[in-house]
């Protein structure tokens, strides 16, 4: 019987470090939001993820993009406030080249108004209305990364609101085995 209490013991234990493992995994930082106010944060499954890759434009009588990945993962999303001073293409550019760093490949990226509408990436890409901001301060970038787990992707996404403040946003989707269309 002490066998059996000391096995289950130990392997709640072992349970407790796979999980604080996956999580710490999960966790995301970038140099460039140091200083900066994380604003939203969320880690849910899905099942079925839209990564954008090309600008958003009118299709078929439906503003989105016209090309697309169809994912489906553990997806973490952050999005920081960015320290006054800083702007949406320094903070998005130094955000890139942290995940280029880490072997990150680029995908698709645009900038400015090749990006489409910032009120469709703010409102039907990332649902979050605080990133609405002027289509010319406007970054996108979609970036794939190969791990032992499977591939990550990204959606980075910077942009400028009218009232000056600077938003930097990353949407991850981590452990995929393979994607579920294009």
């Amino acid at each position: 019987m002490a066998v059996l209490s000391r096995l289950s013991g130990g392997l709640s234990i072992l349970i407790s470090c796979l999980c604080v493992s996956l999580s710490a995994q999960a966790e995301m930082t970038l140099g460039v939001v140091e200083n900066s106010r994380l604003v939203e944060r969320s880690q849910l499954g899905a099942p079925y993820y839209i990564l954008p890759t090309s600008a958003m434009r009118k299709v078929n009588g439906e503003i989105g993009a016209e090309f697309n990945l169809y994912l489906s993962g553990q997806l973490s999303s952050y999005t920081w406030e960015m320290m006054p001073g800083l702007s949406a293409k320094v903070a998005y550019d130094r955000a890139l080249e942290e995940l280029t760093s880490a072997d990150a490949e680029v995908i698709y990226q645009c900038h400015g108004r090749a990006c489409g509408s910032s009120i469709q990436w703010a409102n039907k890409v990332f649902n979050q209305s605080r990133l609405y901001g002027l289509d010319t301060q406007q970054s996108y970038a979609a970036l794939k990364k190969d791990t032992l787990q499977g591939l990550d992707y990204y959606a980075l996404y910077s942009t400028q609101r009218g009232n000056k403040k600077v938003y930097l946003h990353l949407e991850m989707i981590q452990g995929m085995k393979n994607n579920i269309g294009q």
